[in-house]
């Protein structure tokens, strides 16, 4: 029997906005949510015309509005609104009993994070935050094989995403960066923006904790915000890692690149060719990993096979199995059930909450120019 898709409302995402077509073409992909309402921006013209497009005919002028009429109405809302608007509206959705699906990152600081469950009880609210490169169907296979342990013990992990952005602005974006994005807060927006995105990958493939850090941050653009950073991180387990993410890095379109070394084997995966992970093991033999020679688990190969292999999948794809997920913790949620461990690809509250640990380190090391630990 199909699954009768879930009524979701979005906030933000307008027309000309980054994250509006993908959120939007994605939760609808494979008929698990059907968007029927929302607020697409604070231009009364263009939420129309957003509305107009989308064809969604219950739109709204105000969020106050969108919460009094549709409160009872929608199975869960999306909210794509720039970071930091973030806490006031995921706070007032909750206590007003809505389910939450929140553009990452959760908040803009480590503060508002902690002060979230002082006044709204989590226990019995769905709020989720879409990491999406972690549902990249290759990444899920190579996450199984380290956690099985074929990799040995993981001892070094590189990550990086360096982008051209600010001194190259992608095409066809009207004002880049928009200006919320010139000005940083306790957390420079490059670390919201990107370094939260490694954060998510290393957590997913490996589940290991950084026990401290030692970070650089620069700034080479002429808007005045930190557009650089580059941070060593020791785990808990004696592992290392490096983390880089740039937007003043010229030749880099999206240049998201992660590295796994362990004992047995390491592996290489790009995000601008993610149908292919490169391994290399121990007794010297390499091989090519791509969906036509990895097994996945029998829940996941029609969705990781939309198209058969050979006919090459991306980033709205792995969108598209981002929400089916989510659409499945929802259901267990309305069931009553923990929804929080029914996937690695749900990203839950606890777990933004070790990101920001990780990313006010990486700040504080910066600032002090020293060693910081992550919860210390």
């Amino acid at each position: 029997m199909a699954n009768k898709p879930f009524k979701l409302g979005i906030l933000g995402g307008a027309l000309h906005s980054i994250a509006g077509y993908p959120h939007f073409v994605a939760s609808q992909m494979d008929n698990r949510f059907r968007v029927v309402s929302g607020v697409f921006s604070t231009n009364l013209k263009v939420n129309e015309e957003t509305a107009s497009y989308w064809g969604v005919e219950r739109f709204y002028n105000t969020i106050d509005e969108f919460i009094e009429k549709e409160k009872g109405k929608l199975d869960a809302v999306s909210v794509l609104l720039p970071t930091p608007l973030h806490y006031g509206v995921v706070k007032k959705l909750l206590q007003n009993g809505f389910a939450v699906i929140c553009e990452k990152p959760l908040f803009a600081t480590l503060e508002e994070i902690e002060k979230l469950p002082q006044e709204v009880d989590l226990n019995n609210k769905f709020l989720v935050v879409t990491y999406n490169y972690i549902a990249y169907p290759l990444l899920g296979a190579l996450r199984e094989k380290i956690l099985k342990g074929e990799f040995g013990k993981i001892v070094n992990i590189h990550l990086e995403m360096p982008q051209e952005s600010f001194f190259r602005p992608p095409k066809g974006i009207k004002e880049y960066p928009p200006k919320w994005r010139k000005k940083d807060g306790n957390i420079p927006g490059i670390l919201l923006d990107l370094m939260s995105h490694l954060f998510s990958l290393m957590k997913f493939l490996t589940e290991k904790r950084i026990k401290k850090v030692y970070s650089i941050q620069k700034s080479f653009s002429p808007f005045g915000v930190v557009d650089e950073v580059k941070t060593i991180a020791e785990f808990t387990d004696g592992a290392v890692g490096f983390f880089w993410v740039s937007k003043t890095s010229l030749g880099n379109r999206n240049g998201l690149k992660v590295v796994v070394y362990g004992t047995k084997a390491s592996a290489l995966w790009i995000q601008e060719e993610p149908e292919k992970v490169y391994v290399n093991y121990d007794d010297g033999k390499k091989c090519v990993w791509d969906r036509g020679n990895v097994e996945f688990p029998p829940q996941k190969r029609k969705l990781y096979n939309r198209m058969t292999p050979g006919h090459p999948a991306g980033f709205i794809e792995a969108f598209a199995n981002l929400y089916w997920d989510i659409a499945e913790a929802l259901k267990s949620f309305k069931e009553g059930k923990d929804y929080r461990s029914v996937s690695p690809l749900i990203w839950t509250y606890e777990r933004e909450r070790e990101n920001f640990k990780f990313l006010s380190a990486v700040v504080k090391s910066a600032k002090e120019k020293r060693e910081v630990f992550v919860n210390g």
